[in-house]
């Protein structure tokens, strides 16, 4: 399954007159929030504990609809975190620890099986999903009439759980195939810091201005320099962005389009499997 069939549920999306200016907004804002998060940034530093997150979310809240399972132990996530994404069992443990350190989620013992240790989001957790969330599926109240993502976020504190629950029916089914080979964006997302650099490259050249330098744009997401570096130099070695003299930046169109794209892409499994927004979304009628 993955997102091969829903191609053409993205490409609408891609397609809606209004998508770009509501990408814009959404990702001004992704990078506004994530600059105010501090050293909560190295907890979600890249592609692969985002992820790891967002499966302890939904195991969690799909725990309380059917209290067969067993919440989000370590060996669920290893195993969802290799099958669908490809991360190991150590960038697991240290996603665990670093989510530990940090407030975000506290360990207990099953209930059926006192050996099995559970994983369970904290407030602190669960605060930052919503407003997480809120930024990145609040394009949908743009794109669908009613849908009132962002008010319901704020609301109605069930409802970030109502939804990850939903998508974790689909994603824990048995014929949902693996992530295939990542693609040069992918790759570069699996780099320490690179998810909120990229954003905020993307940002600047929508917004045409000034890329700070690599030193000044580090501390901002809690990100080395030299670390800052090696993200911009694997774009351009990639041909998603053109370097200038000095580390300007030239050009990141190509970045932007990648962006659009796997964007498309997340709010497409969104919209048909945790909010039912598929046909008012490919509907051809105003």
């Amino acid at each position: 399954m993955w997102r091969s069939d829903l191609k053409e549920l993205a490409a609408a999306i891609r397609g809606h007159p209004q998508f770009p200016a509501a990408a814009h907004r959404s990702v001004s804002e992704l990078v506004a929030w994530r600059s105010q998060l501090g050293v909560t940034n190295r907890v979600i530093s890249n592609l692969g504990r985002e992820s790891i997150i967002e499966f302890l979310l939904i195991l969690s809240f799909i725990q309380r609809v059917d209290d067969q399972l067993e919440g989000a132990n370590f060996e669920r996530l290893a195993a969802l975190s290799e099958t669908r994404e490809h991360f190991g069992a150590r960038a697991v443990r240290t996603a665990l620890r670093l989510l530990q350190i940090g407030g975000f989620v506290v360990a207990t013992r099953s209930r059926q099986d006192g050996r099995l240790r559970i994983y369970q989001p904290t407030p602190a957790l669960l605060a930052q999903a919503r407003d997480y969330y809120a930024i990145v599926l609040g394009v949908f109240d743009t794109l669908a009439p009613d849908a009132n993502i962002r008010l319901r976020m704020k609301d109605d504190p069930e409802y970030v759980m109502e939804i990850l629950a939903r998508v974790g029916d689909a994603f824990l089914a048995e014929d949902f195939a693996p992530r295939p080979e990542l693609d040069a964006f992918a790759q570069l997302l699996r780099l320490d810091g690179a998810n909120a650099i990229l954003a905020f490259v993307v940002d600047c050249h929508w917004r045409r201005r000034r890329l700070p330098t690599p030193g000044q744009l580090a501390p901002l997401f809690q990100v080395s320099g030299s670390q800052t570096r090696v993200i911009l130099k694997a774009a351009a070695d990639k041909a998603l962005i053109v370097l200038g003299p000095r580390g300007t930046l030239v050009d990141a169109s190509a970045l932007a389009n990648e962006y659009l794209r796997h964007y498309s892409q997340y709010l497409a499994f969104f919209a048909r499997y945790g909010l039912g927004l598929e046909e008012c979304l490919t509907d051809p009628s105003p």
